[in-house]
């Protein structure tokens, strides 16, 4: 069982984690640390937001 809101937006994040998969490195995650990775995540995510 999870809180409707969260069921109710799951289709969002669904279509964002898409969305971002276009971009090579976050799908096939080529950063070596976490850090770099979250980095090239928030550069793709608000170049997906700008768009």
């Amino acid at each position: 069982a999870c809180p409707d809101w969260a069921y109710n937006n799951r289709n969002i994040v669904e279509r964002l984690w898409a969305r971002l998969k276009e971009w090579r490195a976050v799908a096939t995650r080529y950063e070596k640390t976490a850090v770099s990775f979250a980095g090239v995540l928030c550069l793709a995510a608000t170049l997906d937001w700008l768009r």
